[in-house]
């Protein structure tokens, strides 16, 4: 008896001290997207710490920002990506990971390529998932434009230029599984499979994906749900859009999509905002819909043990929930 009331009081003490610096939500990280920085989405550190006081989060910059999204190759910014992750330590125990735009597929490519410190919840605002092909008009310099529309898969435009390793161009397939330097690795498109990038998709406890209806610039706009334009049809009146469920990538379950789906762990959400609105005030009713709940879910330890009951409970319970047996 007096042994158990040690062990008890031992507990009670580490608890105690943990829960003076422990927040029950885990830690968030962001990431901005193309053409941005860091310090442009400061209004969602703002949003969470106001609804979560405690929680820890990571506002990830790589390299000099807005310069470097555009012309750093996305291989190196998923690799910068993931040795920021693992150089913090708050992050160890898993964290979620918000992306925005682009960054969208810089937080998928941590997870399925990186991950050692695990994603809980995977939230990707108005990223293109499925690829980008066309939207450049009017956002980009003209010379840009002529250049995506033909020579997206030339070695110099793939290396040089973010946007062009995740441009999914429909009337030439051939070329973006073969040429692409990232999204078509990302998304498992080609003949040999990696399979971690699929166990580690699978992993996540839910994937929330939003669209929105009024996006110009992601093209499009469903590819935040990693739909595609039909093969030989793009932007415009004729355009064919292939839902997420209807491409390979889920039927087959190229990266995990379906498994998601049919264990109730993929959301899929459509938003009313501008493109560049979502991390800002005129679109922080979405944020509070759809990404506030899962934010707000509470971190719970798991024990497994032949002696003891199986349990599950917040950590802050722990002082006052044992379970002898």
């Amino acid at each position: 008896m007096g042994y158990m009331r040690y062990s008890f009081l031992c507990l009670l003490v580490i608890t105690t001290y943990s829960s003076a610096q422990y927040c029950e939500q885990p830690p968030v990280v962001l990431m901005h997207g193309i053409l941005g920085e860091a310090d442009k989405i400061t209004d969602v550190v703002d949003w969470i710490h106001a609804a979560i006081p405690c929680v820890y989060v990571k506002n990830v910059e790589i390299g000099n920002g807005a310069m470097d999204s555009v012309f750093m190759h996305m291989n190196d910014q998923v690799e910068d990506f993931c040795q920021q992750i693992y150089a913090d330590p708050h992050l160890s125990r898993g964290f979620n990971l918000i992306g925005f735009s682009q960054g969208g597929l810089i937080a998928r490519g941590y997870i399925q390529r990186c991950n050692k410190y695990p994603v809980i919840n995977f939230l990707s605002w108005t990223s293109p998932q499925g690829g980008q092909f066309g939207g450049l008009s009017g956002i980009f310099p003209n010379w840009l434009v002529v250049l995506f529309n033909n020579q997206p898969y030339d070695p110099t435009v793939q290396n040089t230029l973010s946007l062009a390793q995740y441009w999914r161009d429909p009337y030439d397939l051939e070329s973006y599984f073969k040429e692409s330097t990232f999204l078509a690795d990302l998304n498992n498109e080609r003949l040999v499979k990696n399979e971690t990038y699929k166990e580690n998709i699978k992993s996540l406890k839910t994937m929330l994906l939003i669209y929105s209806e009024v996006d110009y610039v992601v093209t499009p706009k469903q590819s935040g749900w990693f739909s595609t334009f039909q093969p030989f049809t793009g932007p415009g009146e004729n355009g064919v859009i292939i839902s997420m469920k209807e491409t390979l990538l889920y039927r087959l379950d190229y990266i995990g999509l379906r498994e998601l789906d049919e264990t109730n762990r993929l959301q899929l959400h459509v938003s009313d905002c501008n493109h560049e609105d979502h991390p800002t005030a005129k679109c922080k009713h979405v944020f509070d819909l759809y990404s506030l709940p899962l934010l707000k879910q509470v971190r719970y330890l798991y024990h497994r043990s032949e002696a003891t009951l199986q349990f599950l409970i917040p950590l802050s319970d722990l002082a006052v929930f044992v379970v002898d047996y």
